[in-house]
């Protein structure tokens, strides 16, 4: 890590600690009684000192998600992207961990699965090939490793790639961008939601990039893939984050992005009905 980039790092730990710990004076009317002014602070700052290589939508998820682990005592989380492409967003989530670990003390680990040759072949209509073709989204595989820091790249079919990766234990996942194109891929990639309850937190942040616009469906591609997963798993929902644009920075709020974030709700985790720190508790200093 550059010093710059160190220096930075402790002076954002420093504050978010004490944003998350004894906050100053509020600056936002819901600054006392919800954490999202605190975390929106975090998305900012990471936003400020990571320029152009950020994504918002990424920082939010993975704020959100390693604060839940800090709130449950959790020391380590994972965080996914499926379907890395050229790399853009497997870095964004690269750069974006190394500022929310140092913030909120929790150690995130950085996954990206894809095929490493592009889309494979649409299956049917519900996998849109009327904008998809095999071989669409290409990876360099070598000009992107040498851009990464911590990820790790899974480079296979997802139907293989998952389980594998689930035999591997890794710490719970509290993040995942689903990036995947095809109805069919997406649907290959819910094992991961199906997991033991302690691969996961209890609420799993989650972005569906392809469910806006164009030819996008309930009878096809991600949301026909969310559609028939919450049919099939009554302990497993995913679900939309309603009004969320009510709840990230202001400048976003009008952005594309907030109404792809979604949340899966794994209902039948032991710990999914702890305090989770959104609503914040008044401290009593005895």
């Amino acid at each position: 890590m550059p010093p710059l980039h160190r220096r930075l790092s402790r002076k954002l730990a420093a504050a978010a600690r004490g944003w998350l710990a004894d906050p100053a004076p509020p600056r936002h009317p819901d600054q006392e009684r919800f954490i999202y002014p605190r975390l929106n602070a975090l998305v900012e700052e990471t936003a400020a000192a990571l320029g152009a290589t950020q994504r918002p939508q990424y920082t939010w998820g993975l704020a959100h998600a390693a604060y839940l682990a800090q709130q449950l005592g959790i020391p380590r989380m994972a965080a996914l992207e499926l379907g890395v492409a050229g790399g853009k967003g497997l870095v964004a989530l690269d750069r974006a961990a190394d500022w929310v670990e140092g913030a909120l003390g929790v150690a995130i680990e950085v996954h990206g699965f894809d095929s490493g040759q592009g889309l494979p072949r649409p299956a049917d209509v519900r996998d849109l090939p009327n904008l998809w073709a095999a071989g669409d989204f290409p990876m360099d595989q070598a000009a992107l490793a040498g851009r990464l820091r911590r990820a790790r790249l899974h480079l296979g079919l997802v139907e293989r790639e998952i389980p594998t990766f689930l035999q591997t234990q890794p710490p719970p996942i509290g993040f995942i961008s689903f990036d995947l194109d095809l109805y069919s891929s997406t649907v290959a990639s819910f094992p991961l939601l199906l997991a033991a309850p302690d691969r996961l937190l209890p609420r799993v942040q989650c972005y569906f990039d392809d469910i806006l616009g164009f030819t996008f469906a309930e009878f096809n591609g991600e949301r026909l893939a969310i559609r028939e997963f919450n049919a099939a798993h009554a302990t497993r929902q995913i679900s939309p984050i309603f009004g969320a644009r009510h709840y990230v920075p202001p400048r976003y709020a009008a952005a594309i992005w907030v109404d792809k974030l979604y949340m899966a709700h794994i209902l039948d985790h032991p710990r999914y009905n702890d305090y989770d720190g959104l609503v914040l508790r008044p401290r009593l200093d005895l």
